[in-house]
């Protein structure tokens, strides 16, 4: 076994540009379910509300939404959206965890492809 040797400042600066690539990782994993489109369905279970209320929320504006061909679609960072401007108490690990809660539940109910081309 070979003993490596480094000065403190040198340690320091490695550490943190290892730790500045795993933060900036973590943000672009985050970002890739944004642009993931759900439709009613879906909206309505991870939401846990109607067609109806989905419909109303539609009808004010008060989330952003897609039609095509009759059906309405939604992306993950509108829902996220919505729900920020919507908190009564909004937080980062409130955010986290529903964003967790979330992509379970996707991966849960279609497969995905995780590498982009």
């Amino acid at each position: 076994m070979k003993i490596i040797t480094i000065e403190e400042e040198a340690w320091q600066q490695l550490n943190s540009r290892i730790n500045a690539i795993a933060d900036y990782l973590k943000r672009q994993e985050d970002k890739s379910y944004d642009d993931l489109w759900l439709n009613n369905h879906e909206v309505c279970q991870y939401l846990h509300i109607s067609e109806k209320t989905l419909w109303r929320m539609r009808t004010k504006g008060e989330i952003a939404y897609s039609k095509i061909y009759g059906q309405y679609f939604y992306t993950i960072g509108a829902i996220r959206d919505m729900l920020k401007a919507n908190a009564i108490q909004s937080s980062d690990e409130f955010v986290q965890e529903l964003m967790v809660k979330g992509k379970s539940y996707i991966e849960k109910g279609r497969k995905l492809k995780t590498d982009k081309k």
